[in-house]
């Protein structure tokens, strides 16, 4: 009697175990009905009743569905379902990926993978939606999304995570970025453009170390590309490491004679050597004229490029200076070289005009090119451009009052 009452009990306890599970199936089923016609607000009401069961809430058909249910409401134009959850979407990749997790015989496979490659695209396309809104921070999120989704279905989404990373570094979120870009170095994705980027957010973050890294891994790889050999140099002028940055240039010179911009960047690199008072008057003397050929080249290829013409025009006029400084030095039985020096002064302030005044047109409203006329206009004797650029200037100070 005993026996036969203990197996009734327990007879009764797998029924009721049985009922709960066929219960929470048919909960299930209903939440796909619900789908199918569209009532979404009961079928996420549903479904979520049979992820806290345990009866299916391991269950990769509960997972599926679930996902299925999210991305319905993510797609869906109607306002009550958009209220419903802030953030659908995430909602339907956690799904996913529970699915895929519950289903080691990959039963849902393919459907999961058509349901990722929709919603990557529906990340991707809310990314350039961002990316168009200057919104970069939740560009980059998107993109990056859209990347983990496919990660999800196994494949490696390039230019989700390119996107990502760009969008990271132009809403200043460096760390974010260097991560998206890293993945694509671990993929074998090494081009010039994501590896000049990577070395720029380490330059930026005064990591030399790390920006001569990546840099010169893309020189190995790319030597013959002139945006790396710039890049390096960049770092080279960013660490005061002049004589690379200098052989550097004038490779870059050999390799693209008509870049005004390496030009002026070997202008300027001459131009620091000439007044390096640890030189020799010699080598400053070289170096003097290597920076005028390289800033006459630049202004050559780009005839309206301010630096250009402003940075030759300072080089006599420092030049100048430096000439009248050892003039006046110069004990009075001296006069012949006093004069002489003096002409030489006079004769560097009339080589600067040309280009301090194309400056000027230029930039009119730069006070520093301005001020430095003035002083050669009042030093040469031009009464008449000195009234002039006075005039400009008292009309610049009148204005910022």
């Amino acid at each position: 009697m005993l026996k036969s009452m203990k197996k009734t009990a327990l007879l009764f306890v797998l029924l009721t175990a049985l009922a709960n599970v066929f219960g929470q199936k048919n909960v299930r089923q209903t939440a796909s009905n619900y789908l199918k016609d569209g009532k979404l607000d009961k079928a996420l009401e549903a479904i979520n009743q049979c992820i806290l069961d345990p009866g299916t809430a391991q269950d990769a058909k509960t997972w599926f569905l679930r996902g299925n249910i999210y991305l319905g409401l993510a797609n869906s134009g109607d306002e009550k379902f958009k209220t419903l959850d802030p953030d659908p979407l995430s909602k339907a990749l956690d799904s996913y990926k529970k699915a895929i997790e519950f289903d080691p015989g990959k039963e849902y496979h393919e459907g999961i993978v058509v349901k990722l490659e929709w919603q990557r695209s529906k990340y991707y396309n809310t990314g350039v939606e961002k990316y168009n809104s200057k919104l970069y921070k939740e560009a980059s999120r998107n993109f990056g999304k859209g990347a983990e989704v496919m990660e999800l279905a196994g494949v490696t989404d390039t230019a989700s995570i390119l996107n990502a990373a760009t969008c990271a570094s132009l809403a200043n979120e460096n760390e974010a970025s260097k991560n998206y870009y890293h993945k694509l170095l671990k993929i074998n994705y090494k081009t010039p453009g994501v590896l000049i980027a990577l070395t720029d957010i380490y330059r930026l973050d005064k990591d030399s170390a790390n920006a001569l890294k990546y840099v010169r891994m893309g020189r190995q790889l790319y030597p013959d590309d002139l945006r790396l050999l710039l890049t390096e140099t960049d770092i080279y002028l960013a660490f005061n490491d002049n004589p690379r940055a200098l052989n550097n240039l004038e490779m870059a010179v050999g390799k693209d004679s008509a870049n005004s911009p390496v030009e002026f960047s070997l202008g300027t690199i001459y131009d620091n050597m000439s007044n390096d008072t640890s030189k020799t008057m010699t080598d400053r003397q070289e170096a003097f004229e290597k920076a005028i050929v390289a800033y006459q080249n630049s202004i050559r290829l780009n005839p309206d490029n301010f630096d250009g013409n402003y940075y030759l025009g300072a080089l006599y006029v420092n030049k100048a200076a430096t000439v009248n400084n050892e003039a006046t030095k110069l004990p009075l039985e001296e006069s012949a070289k006093y004069d002489k020096l003096k002409k030489e002064t006079d004769g560097l302030l009339e080589k600067a005009i040309p280009y301090l005044e194309k400056a000027a047109a230029l930039q009119p409203a730069d006070i520093n090119t301005l001020v430095a006329l003035k002083q050669i206009y009042s030093r040469t004797n031009k009464p008449d451009k000195l009234k002039a650029v006075q005039v400009r200037l008292d009309g610049l100070t009148e204005s910022r009052r």
